[in-house]
């Protein structure tokens, strides 16, 4: 029976359109990957999955059938949360590696502790409008709780430096190339102290 009811979205459903979106841009010179991505979250050391995160996530990425191999490290921020710092040289196996972990920790009882999932990606051309310049390091950042991206432009490294208006044109060429964005602009929070 219909309820009428949105099925609710799954992290892999917005997630992937990360991957359709850089293609795209990649494709048309616009955007280069870097080879890095990390998933930042509030440790719990009561939980025993994320007490012994290194190991778990060795069986996860390098195991099995479909194994990514992506390199990952551990890290502390200086504002009390741990990243995974990921690693690959393939897009696709880096998106589906971030993916991977931020299941494995939400699947083992840390749902409530994910943050965030974050792509660096630069810009090696302009887009629509010949407003980015070449070189512009740009944050894509997935919100677990939203179930949505948004850019980031950091200019600094002090809280409250980032590029806003360029951070909303790439937002809106960003939704026209396939990325599932983040429609309210007050969700689109800043994130200093990235460690890659």
């Amino acid at each position: 029976m219909f309820n009428g009811k949105k099925k609710p979205k799954d992290d892999w459903s917005t997630m992937s359109t990360v991957v359709k979106t850089e293609a795209k841009l990649q494709s048309l010179g616009e955007i280069t990957p870097s080879r890095r991505a990390g998933v930042i979250y509030r440790n719990n050391e009561e939980n025993a999955f994320q007490s012994n995160l290194k190991s778990e996530l060795n069986d996860v990425l390098y195991m099995g059938e479909g194994a990514t191999k992506t390199a990952f490290e551990i890290e502390d921020d200086d504002r009390g949360m741990r990243w995974v710092v990921l690693e690959d040289g393939n897009f696709g196996d880096l998106v589906s590696s971030v993916y991977t972990v931020g299941n494995a920790i939400g699947m083992n009882g840390g749902a409530d502790n994910l943050l965030a999932a974050v792509f660096e990606l630069y810009f090696t051309g302009t887009v629509e409008d010949n407003t980015y310049r070449s070189g512009l390091r740009t944050y894509w950042i997935y919100r677990y709780d939203r179930k949505a991206f948004y850019p980031f432009v950091p200019t600094g490294d002090s809280e409250g430096e980032r590029d806003r208006p360029t951070e909303a044109r790439l937002g809106q060429d960003l939704r026209k190339h396939g990325l599932a964005i983040e429609k309210s602009l007050t969700e689109w929070m800043g994130l200093w102290g990235i460690p890659f």
